[in-house]
């Protein structure tokens, strides 16, 4: 991610992930569209970005400081991933930015008042929803904008670059779960916090976008998410474009207190959680 490639946004200039042609013409085509969702999300109320400082929320963050000077949120660890990513997206970007740093017992809190909300099972689904109640809980915005869909729709993750032929497919089921499984989740979190999370990428005129491109043109030569990058670049945000993924529940350091937790008290994280969890009465 070297920033002397960094140009600032809408220079005009020509970046190494835009190619001519029909590239040209599909990040042309994605941006309108994305644009088009994150402008009509922000014309809801009160409007707040969920930011990691990665490529998902930094392109959506990058289109809404076209209608607006909408505050970017991030949450994590002293020193995580997100955070060091996000100040200097942030600053890249020249959006107002909101750090909610925590600290262990931080998110152990969080994780009772989630569980309280939501019966979550898995360690890998409650630290990814992590984020979400951490942010709802303390933003005075009615809106909260997040970058999910990305992955399932442009082949984020990186179990797709195994998949070759079957890829497709893969991102197919993924969005189908996500959309049956995690966001009703998402959606009780939100409501309890008295928020609406809005979700761009899922947009239908974004998701018919990303169903027109075969599965090759969105993983390309090993990198994920190319019509994404391209995007990015195509409006001068070259430090999004070059951005790589790292799991929320990673990149925030929240899976990594609650497996220190778990040690501490000669648990699985499992039972870490059921023990976190409301009792029956």
């Amino acid at each position: 991610m070297a920033q002397a490639d960094n140009k600032p946004l809408g220079d005009g200039s020509i970046s190494p992930f835009v190619a001519v042609g029909a590239v040209s013409t599909m990040a042309d085509e994605l941006v309108q569209a994305l644009d088009k969702a994150v402008e009509s999300a922000m014309t809801r109320g009160s409007a707040a970005i969920m930011f990691s400082g990665g490529l998902d929320s930094g392109l959506i963050a990058a289109l809404a400081r076209r209608h607006g000077s909408p505050r970017l949120y991030t949450v994590g660890l002293e020193g995580s991933h997100d955070m060091e990513m996000s100040r200097e997206a942030a600053m890249d970007l020249g959006l107002p930015w909101t750090p909610f740093v925590m600290t262990a017992e931080d998110v152990i809190d969080a994780c009772r008042e989630l569980l309280a909300i939501v019966p979550v099972r898995s360690p890998v689904t409650l630290s990814f929803e992590l984020p979400l109640q951490m942010i709802a809980a303390r933003a005075d915005e009615d809106i909260l904008i997040s970058g999910q869909g990305a992955d399932e729709l442009f082949g984020g993750y990186s179990r797709y670059l195994e998949m070759g032929e079957e890829a497709g497919k893969g991102m197919a089921d993924d969005l189908a779960r996500m959309l049956s499984e995690v966001l009703p989740l998402e959606e009780a979190i939100a409501r309890r916090y008295g928020k609406k999370v809005e979700r761009p990428f899922l947009d239908p005129g974004v998701r018919r976008l990303a169903a027109s491109m075969p599965a090759a043109e969105k993983i390309k030569g090993g990198m994920r998410k190319a019509p994404l990058r391209s995007a990015a670049a195509s409006i001068g945000a070259d430090l999004i474009a070059s951005r790589e993924k790292k799991a929320a529940q990673y990149g925030s350091g929240f899976m990594k207190v609650l497996k220190s937790r778990a040690r501490k008290e000669r648990l699985t994280v499992e039972e870490l959680l059921a023990s976190l969890a409301p009792k029956a009465r």
